[in-house]
């Protein structure tokens, strides 16, 4: 009697072992069935975000490229404005008030030196002439300054539309690397789940 004892649970034990067995290959059939198939889904997926991501980034590198270049246009615009200010135009009236100096010199009647039609001759006429070419620098030199300004806050409205768009782009990167891990683990199915259940994560 003791011995069918021991035969039955034996037989019991095998099989349980085997049933043990064939559904460990059974979960292993399915997991590999499933993986494939959220792989074949997925994976397409994963590669339209890394390419979509991939042309995000290289627009990206372009508009800092871009800004790059227009900060050292600005920079080299500033430094034209410097020069203007603080040294050509400064020197442009020193030189119109020597001038001036000059022409209060001249033994002039004060009708003759404040009338525009009244005839210039000799060194008259060279002073004269000086001056109103220093004059025409000095016009010519606020010119260029006027233009430089409004070159500079063009090219301001510029900088800060390209900073806009690197930013936009930034939150569009944001959403597609959150979309790619989102869909990454779906690529991995029921192997999370699976690991929950043999106590690995």
């Amino acid at each position: 009697m003791q011995k069918v004892k021991e035969e039955f649970f034996l037989s019991v034990i095998f099989v349980l072992k085997w049933l043990s067995l064939g559904m460990g290959a059974l979960a292993i059939i399915y997991f590999a069935i499933s993986l494939a198939y959220h792989r074949s889904y997925y994976d397409p997926l994963m590669k339209e975000y890394e390419l979509e991501i991939a042309e995000l980034n290289k627009k990206k590198a372009e508009e800092k490229a871009s800004l790059d270049s227009l900060k050292l246009t600005l920079s080299q615009i500033q430094t034209k404005i410097n020069i203007l200010r603080k040294t050509e135009i400064p020197a442009a009236k020193k030189a119109i008030a020597l001038h001036e100096e000059k022409i209060e010199s001249l033994d002039e009647d004060f009708i003759d030196r404040y009338n525009p039609f009244s005839e210039k001759n000799g060194k008259a006429k060279q002073v004269y002439e000086a001056r109103n070419k220093a004059l025409d620098y000095k016009e010519k030199l606020d010119e260029n300054l006027e233009d430089l300004r409004m070159t500079q806050a063009v090219k301001a409205e510029l900088k800060f539309e390209i900073l806009e768009k690197i930013n936009q782009i930034d939150i569009f990167i944001s959403v597609e690397e959150h979309e790619r891990e989102r869909v990454g683990t779906g690529a991995l199915g029921v192997f999370p789940w699976l690991l929950g259940i043999l106590g690995l994560t």
